[in-house]
């Protein structure tokens, strides 16, 4: 997914957050970024783009420096992970039941379900608002994140046999401190969001703010 993060930036926001961040190293930049002149309207949207991404990753950087992990939060971890494995299980079921269902239209000799795609793939739905935090700050990380990279596409047809299943990483970092993720790994969908900034820049914080149930799957069935 595109990147789009070249909408108008919130300077308010920007100002509140660099006003103090990392001891006032990078106090005054806003300002900067303000008195900057532009020829053209590529030039100011790959430099929103810039600032927004720059914005993300130290947000991200002084977040997770901060970020407490207790009992409670490591459960919220936890509880997000079971939701992306139970997801993955519904799609098992999903994949299986389509499969006997145009099994049984094709040897009713429908041509037209003779050969088919059923693709899965786990998003965030309609909502995306990460609660208790700005709508703008919300959106910028929705439109960072790359959800091609963060949902490993699952799909299924009349010639495959294999069941579906969860992808898994093993525990590093601070999910060591976590026994559920030592004993039966990471779900990647979960590894990507906290550890690959290349396609997140979600904060520990952030994460555990999510409700689980916003996340779903999303079919798409090519006939």
């Amino acid at each position: 997914m595109t990147k789009i993060l070249s909408f108008a930036p919130q300077w308010d926001i920007l100002k509140a957050f660099y006003s103090d961040f990392d001891s006032g190293r990078k106090y005054g930049c806003v300002e900067k970024w303000q008195r900057r002149k532009f020829s053209s309207s590529l030039e100011i949207k790959l430099f929103r783009t810039k600032i927004h991404t720059e914005f993300l990753n130290d947000r991200r950087e002084k977040l997770n420096a901060e970020f407490r992990w207790t009992k409670a939060n490591k459960e919220k971890l936890v509880a997000l992970d079971r939701h992306f494995r139970k997801l993955h299980r519904n799609v098992d079921r999903t994949f299986e039941a389509t499969k006997k269902d145009l099994a049984v239209l094709i040897a009713q000799k429908h041509k037209w379900c003779k050969e088919y795609a059923l693709d899965a793939k786990i998003c965030l739905a309609n909502d995306w608002d990460i609660p208790g935090e700005h709508e703008y700050i919300s959106d910028l990380l929705f439109w960072y994140a790359d959800w091609e990279a963060i949902n490993i596409g699952a799909s299924t047809n009349e010639h495959c046999s294999e069941h579906h299943k969860v992808n898994t990483m093993p525990a590093w970092k601070e999910m060591l401190q976590i026994s559920e993720f030592t004993q039966g790994g990471v779900t990647w969908e979960l590894d990507c969001l906290l550890y690959n900034s290349h396609s997140s820049l979600y904060a520990f914080r952030d994460i555990i703010r999510m409700k689980p149930d916003q996340f779903e799957v999303g079919y798409t069935l090519t006939l």
